[in-house]
């Protein structure tokens, strides 16, 4: 049985309403090259314990970031 879904939202994506703008990023590519670039601010991103390895990440006040693929945000409706 298909319950119906309700859509609550989508992740990177920009509606004009960003709630976190991120200063000065540096991002470094997963063979090491640094350039500096606005990309955190397009979307969701998760603060990371350490800088990974063999992948792209951001660094934002000496922190690393990754960037989140994006994802649709469901609710599954229990009533209709």
């Amino acid at each position: 049985m298909n319950l119906p879904v309700e859509i609550l939202g989508i992740t990177k994506t920009w509606f004009g309403c960003a709630n976190k703008v991120y200063p000065e990023q540096v991002q470094v590519s997963c063979n090491g090259r640094k350039e500096y670039v606005t990309k955190l601010n397009d979307g969701a991103v998760l603060l990371l314990d350490s800088v990974p390895n063999g992948e792209t990440y951001y660094i934002v006040n000496g922190k690393p970031y990754k960037q989140v693929y994006a994802r649709v945000l469901i609710r599954r409706l229990t009533c209709v």
